[in-house]
């Protein structure tokens, strides 16, 4: 059956070709395939001539047979526990950013915090090729781990600086975090201080903070903190759920760190709802420096995280990785404790 020719495709063709943009543009098919793949190689007047003709002649590039050509795509794979946070979206959005300038998608897999459920999307998405992953976290299967080892690619973990990493990290200690709360709320006269957030056999990093919680109220001579596991994926409404159990198990609580702010805040707001007087009565501290950390009342105690700078930071070290340096430094970014009118 004979093609249609669409547009304004080369009269005569079916697809058009890598040849056809280069004939248009009136450079080789070798800078063609390097304007789409290496976009940083060619001239900006050569890359506005191709991209021109590409757009004239509506051609599509053939992404399977690049792939393989070359073993590999031009497609990095970035996986987060959520699409609900906008602090994974605040990463994700920056390493986009970052990519795209050099002519790299980003495919995005969703492990729902499951270890077993990440392993299965890096299985499937090694079927793809991709030049290499960003991961949550340093915590993985066994065989997600041999699975990224044999690949050969470029493996950057975020989230999490307080172990050694498979390849490189980008990151911050969340013991040190968690540690920074438990001696602000020590300083402050709390004594009986309770931890909430998701259990620790599928949040690594919220136990991380629950660790440097806990050395924090060790070094103060405070008995060890409540810790209320919850089971993730959370909504906002565990935060209210967080708070429940730990009155109930513990009323003469004077202290709460919450693993994140959207459990902090509906807290927050369901003390003021009940009467229950934030700090006087019962301090609340968050994790993350949402935007409503700032709005409500009192303003919620919190540390600040950068997920836009990991995500760019991330993005700049696979790059490293994959422009031949063996060995990029991880790097260990820095949160800031932020202290405001409820704690």
């Amino acid at each position: 059956m004979r093609r249609r020719r669409f547009g304004n495709a080369p009269a005569g063709a079916g697809v058009v070709t890598m040849s056809d943009v280069a004939s248009r543009a009136g450079v080789s098919a070798q800078t063609v395939s390097r304007v789409i793949g290496r976009p940083e190689m060619v001239t900006e007047e050569t890359r506005k001539r191709v991209h021109d003709a590409i757009r004239e002649l509506n051609y599509i590039p053939n992404e399977a047979a690049r792939n393989l050509a070359s073993n590999s795509s031009r497609v990095v794979a970035v996986i987060i526990p959520t699409l609900s946070s906008s602090a994974f979206s605040a990463q994700v959005k920056a390493t986009i950013d970052t990519l795209e300038l050099r002519g790299i998608s980003v495919v995005i897999g969703n492990s729902e915090y499951s270890v077993l459920r990440e392993e299965q999307i890096i299985q499937t998405l090694l079927e793809r090729r991709p030049m290499g992953f960003i991961l949550t976290g340093l915590h993985h299967t066994p065989r997600a781990k041999d699975l990224l080892r044999q690949s050969g690619v470029p493996v950057v973990e975020t989230w999490d600086t307080d172990t050694a990493p498979l390849d490189c990290a980008a990151g911050f200690s969340n013991i040190a975090a968690g540690h920074d709360v438990g001696s602000l709320l020590a300083a402050r006269g709390s004594r009986r201080i309770a931890f909430v957030g998701g259990a620790a056999h599928q949040d690594s990093r919220a136990n991380g903070r629950f660790i440097g919680l806990a050395k924090a109220l060790e070094e103060a001579d405070l008995p060890p903190p409540l810790r209320i596991e919850l089971v993730l994926p959370m909504s906002t409404q565990d935060g209210i759920s967080g708070l429940d159990q730990v009155m109930q198990k513990a009323p003469m609580t004077d202290a709460i760190f919450f693993s994140a702010d959207s459990l902090a805040l509906a807290a927050l707001l369901e003390c003021n709802r009940r009467g229950l007087r934030v700090p006087e009565q019962l301090a609340i501290c968050g994790f993350g420096d949402f935007d409503l950390a700032s709005l409500v009342t009192p303003a919620l105690t919190t540390v600040k995280i950068q997920p836009d700078v990991m995500g760019r930071t991330s993005a700049e070290l696979l790059l490293a990785r994959l422009d031949g340096d063996d060995k990029p430094a991880s790097v260990i970014l820095q949160h800031q404790l932020i202290r405001r009118g409820s704690a």
